[in-house]
């Protein structure tokens, strides 16, 4: 009978992993104890040896564990139905230790070599590796851990048999490359936030403390409505819709502000610009435009136009009417500059139309691919 799987190394930060290779070794001590018992008793331990050999099995499929073992000696590989399954081999088929060394991926095996190496050598008792192997029945490539020990000949000291059990581990692979990438992003949405906001502070007048607080606190604000959107989607981008409705939600309830066009779902980089850009032009409305008197009123409409370099480009304009009668300004304001500003951190422009009816203004803001865009989105 195999011997007790209580020389397996500890697994080092898979508690499930853990507490399930404790009790195989709790059911292979069970084994071992039946199987003497057998040999005193005969018949009747016999059925209880295979109801734990089954509870075994069962314990092997359920953690997704796999165990086996390798003569050094001849070069006979055991696998369990398991380890069958975890590499997607056939049953009938007996393992080799040269079959399993090509499916591992090549730059993950010489490293893999040199721990078996070490481990006959001498050098090495325990190992726990990870690597990527693909698998033989379906092609596909899926991270495993391999975790193993030595078992010596009393006398010489030479490596006998090496013994172990197989995990597979894609799924913990993947959630720890996600959190990787969700860290880059929000440190690199932080800087830009900081960046957008010094550029508000650097824009906005300073002669006045009161209007100036007011300012840089409706900036902030703005800035802070497309952060939680950002957040609440863990980055991945905010609806176009959604945001402009966040932005303006005051006017939308008393029907002066109107908002028509397709779903779009803006990258994390563009979103922040464009929640500034729609607080900026919100707040020249109501100060001095369309929504400064009672029956103006603002209509925003967008449209994705295709670029030259085939990424899809926001088109978006920002229409007022019913206001006071509009004069263009003899100088670039300051909230012409915040505009401009926000929108050249996105890559876009701005082009400003100050009609006699009512200011219009229009925003192109490229998009990256077109699934960064489209993909997934409602209204």
């Amino acid at each position: 009978m195999p011997e007790s799987r209580d020389d397996l190394p500890d697994g080092g930060g898979l508690p499930a992993a853990d507490a399930l290779r404790r009790r195989l070794a709790e059911l292979e001590a069970e084994n071992a104890r039946l199987a003497r018992a057998l040999e005193a008793a005969g018949g009747p331990a016999e059925a209880a040896l295979r109801e734990s050999e089954a509870r075994l099995r069962l314990a092997q499929e359920a953690g997704g564990i796999c165990s086996w073992e390798w003569d050094v000696e001849t070069g006979v590989l055991h696998w369990s139905d398991s380890c069958h399954a975890l590499h997607g081999t056939d049953p009938s088929v007996p393992p080799s230790q040269e079959a399993w060394m090509s499916g591992i991926h090549p730059l993950d095996r010489g490293a893999m070599a040199a721990a078996i190496r070490e481990a006959i050598e001498g050098r090495l008792d325990t190992w726990d590796t990870e690597f990527r192997f693909t698998r033989f029945d379906d092609g596909a490539t899926r991270w495993l851990v391999g975790r193993g020990r030595v078992v010596r000949d009393a006398a010489t000291g030479m490596a006998v048999r090496l013994r172990g059990i197989g995990l597979d581990i894609t799924e913990r692979k993947a959630a720890e490359e996600r959190q990787a990438l969700l860290m880059l992003e929000v440190d690199h949405r932080a800087r830009n936030v900081l960046a957008v906001v010094q550029s508000a502070l650097r824009l906005t007048p300073r002669g006045d403390a009161e209007q100036y607080a007011r300012a840089v606190e409706g900036r902030i604000a703005a800035l802070a409505r497309a952060h939680a959107m950002l957040a609440d989607a863990r980055w991945q981008g905010s609806e176009l819709g959604a945001l402009l409705t966040g932005e303006l939600s005051a006017f939308l309830a008393t029907q002066r502000v109107e908002l028509a066009g397709p779903p779009v779902m803006l990258p994390a980089r563009t979103a922040q610009p464009l929640a500034m850009a729609a607080h900026e032009l919100a707040t020249n409305a109501v100060k001095h435009g369309a929504l400064s008197s009672a029956e103006g009123s603002v209509t925003v409409t967008w449209a994705l136009e295709q670029a030259d370099s085939d990424q899809p480009v926001l088109a978006l304009r920002w229409a007022e009417a019913g206001g006071p009668p509009v004069t263009p300004p003899q100088r670039r304001g300051f909230g012409s500059r915040v505009l401009e500003g926000v929108l050249r951190q996105a890559g876009g422009r701005v082009m400003l139309d100050w009609a006699p009816e009512g200011l219009v203004c229009r925003l192109q803001v490229p998009l990256g691919s077109p699934a960064d865009s489209t993909a997934g989105t409602k209204r």
